[in-house]
């Protein structure tokens, strides 16, 4: 849903100041070196980050009232100084984000951060209600911007926290963000011995924090605020998804897309990772097509679908942006009416009240834009992955069986060989052949600024070639190799759409096919490998209800991250984040309601429901 921005008012001397609220976001001046007084020093964090420096474990920090990102900023600066080895994951929540063009006039003040303040800049994501996840590989560091209201968002982020920020405005001028019910919630995610800080000395505050688990009590505050309070978690009571024993070993099956996101993941988390791939180099296969759309797949309501391909379609895009890929184009795409069906389903969202202009905007009778959307070089994409210092790959290996495989965790991101071990044949993995269609640039092409999209799509020129397709085939695998009438059926579908531009058999300089693995339901399977045949003794009454799992019959170390579909570059990146997080038990990068839709299991329970089992 698209949010409203902080309605921000700004004092002679450049203060900002939120109308709603009637509040500052910090003292010009001493904003700086108040907050971190208060959040730094009274978390401990410089000596707790040079512990992190000699164990090599990540941090993880959740801020109730992300703001300005002050906090963010200091905190990253401060962790990349300490030189901890692990990674540092910062969640922000926020429902009112500041505009871009505010976010920019307040990062000026701080000039010394600002080789912390310009990549996040580089990553701002609209005001649309989500997880976004802002990279930041120069410093091991990830923010995870959570927008949303606090009521709403916080149950649905799942991990631990070693540390919270409780920034919001002040508990009488925005009384929700400092609501009973949220002190639990807040307790459940921090790991014993887990510190928390707030500017606010407010009695209800500290009675709110000791009712949840918490020892709070009142310190001395900063400048004109004479106390402030700081609390620990208590020894008693579990975190829900506290870490678990991190694997210090895993293997990633597969060197595509898929492969080479989970093992990033892992990699950044801190595991030695190796990757096995059966061709002699990466992304051979579907993820080796030379140019790959990234855009937004879309669902009329807030269905588990579209949360996961919202999320998706912005962690490749700010994942590409970090990694400052050269083939990353954020030219904007834009979506053709094709026929009434479509335009009415445009008119919808458009009307709708839940995405920003930012994120797309309606040309009525004409078909969507997407400014954010763009194309980039899967290939290139996959080895810039790849090449990380905790992942090694090893090239002709292909893999018989799962047993012969070593490691603690085992993940099968094989694409089409997702299926082809005794642990996987249940999988209703079905094979769809696209291809695409390489044409030659041409003086009315060159127009061609944007992804063009219809039942098919073109892409502005790279290097003087257009990229044209894909033609979509439900056929059982067989040889890749390009076909003259895919060609053809490729060139009519966009002369019938965009025949200003005329092209013509001539044009076409080369071409390529593949075939995606894909899902009954559209969704990849992502998490840990179900034993099939003890899911099968489960009788209808005994299923789980959606969201829980059934413990205990699961396959340990085996894992998948498989059945992206067409929708491999928007889909796998956040999948791979996905799957790493399940295995090392850290922060889930998606709103964890959206998890039980991606279970590889959901195809068994489901089967079991309607008695084919």
């Amino acid at each position: 849903m698209a949010l409203k921005p902080a309605d921000l008012q700004w004092s002679q001397d450049g203060t900002p100041h939120s109308a709603a609220f009637d509040d500052v976001y910090f003292q010009r001046g001493s904003g700086v070196e108040e907050s971190h007084y208060v959040f730094l020093e009274k978390n401990r964090l410089p000596e707790r980050f040079a512990a992190a420096q000699q164990t090599g474990r990540g941090f993880r920090i959740c801020e109730l009232g992300f703001g300005t990102g002050l906090n963010f900023l200091l905190t990253a600066r401060l962790w990349k100084q300490s030189g901890a080895a692990g990674d540092l994951l910062y969640a922000g929540v926020e429902k009112h984000p500041l505009r871009r063009a505010d976010l920019t006039r307040v990062f000026s003040f701080w000039p010394e951060l600002q080789s912390y303040s310009a990549p996040l800049l580089a990553q701002y994501p609209p005001p649309l209600e989500g997880f976004y996840h802002l990279h930041f590989p120069a410093f091991n560091a990830r923010l995870m911007l959570c927008l949303g209201d606090v009521a709403e968002v916080l149950p649905e982020i799942s991990g631990a926290f070693d540390t919270w920020y409780l920034d919001g405005f002040a508990p009488a001028k925005n009384p929700a963000m400092w609501d009973e019910k949220l002190f639990p919630l807040i307790a459940a995610r921090t790991r014993a011995g887990g510190t928390l800080s707030t500017f606010s000395s407010a009695g209800a505050v500290r009675r709110g924090l000791a009712a949840a688990g918490f020892s709070a009590e009142k310190t001395q505050g900063y400048g004109i605020k004479r106390e402030m309070t700081v609390a620990e978690k208590t020894a008693s009571g579990a975190a829900e998804g506290v870490e678990k024993s991190r694997p210090k070993n895993v293997t990633v099956i597969g060197a595509g897309l898929a492969g080479a996101a989970t093992a990033y993941a892992l990699a950044q988390k801190g595991c030695a990772v190796t990757v096995l791939e059966r061709n002699a180099g990466c992304a051979m296969e579907t993820s080796g097509n030379p140019v790959g759309v990234v855009y937004p797949k879309l669902t009329a309501d807030r269905s588990p679908m579209g949360a996961f391909f919202q999320h998706g379609f912005f962690f490749t895009r700010h994942l590409a942006t970090a990694l400052e890929l050269p083939s990353w184009r954020a030219c904007g795409l834009f979506q053709q009416d094709v026929d009434a069906a479509i335009a009415a389903w445009h008119g919808k969202l458009s009307h709708s009240g839940y995405w920003p202009q930012e994120f797309m905007t309606y040309e009525d009778g004409k078909g969507m834009d997407f400014p954010l959307g763009g194309f980039l070089s899967p290939p290139e994409f996959v080895r810039r992955m790849l090449d990380h210092p905790g992942i090694d790959v090893v090239y002709n290996r292909p893999v018989a069986a799962l047993d012969d495989i070593a490691g603690d965790a085992v993940v099968v991101a094989g694409g089409l060989d997702a299926k082809s071990f005794l642990e996987t044949r249940w999988l209703p993995l079905v094979t769809v052949r696209g291809q695409i269609t390489f044409l030659r640039e041409t003086a009315r092409s060159r127009a061609i600024s944007r992804v063009l999209c219809h039942d098919g799509g073109i892409s502005p020129a790279v290097e003087g070639i257009h990229y044209a397709g894909a033609t979509f085939h439900r056929e059982d695998f067989a040889s890749p190799l390009p076909r003259a009438e895919d060609d053809a059926e490729n060139l009519a579908t966009l002369n019938r759409y965009l025949p200003q531009f005329g092209f013509t058999a001539d044009d076409i300089a080369g071409s390529r096919a593949g075939f995606r693995s894909a899902l009954p339901d559209h969704l990849p399977a992502l998490g840990p490998c179900p034993d099939h045949a003890a899911f099968t003794t489960l009788l209808p009454s005994q299923l789980p209800g959606r969201g829980k799992r059934v413990e205990g019959k699961f396959l340990g170390r085996i894992h998948l991250a498989a059945g992206f579909g067409g929708q491999g570059l928007t889909g796998a990146p956040l999948g791979g984040e996905i799957v790493a997080s399940l295995i090392t038990g850290d922060v889930l990068p998606l709103p964890q309601s959206v998890l039980s839709y991606l279970a590889p299991e959901r195809f068994i329970l489901r089967d079991i429901k309607r008695g084919k089992i």
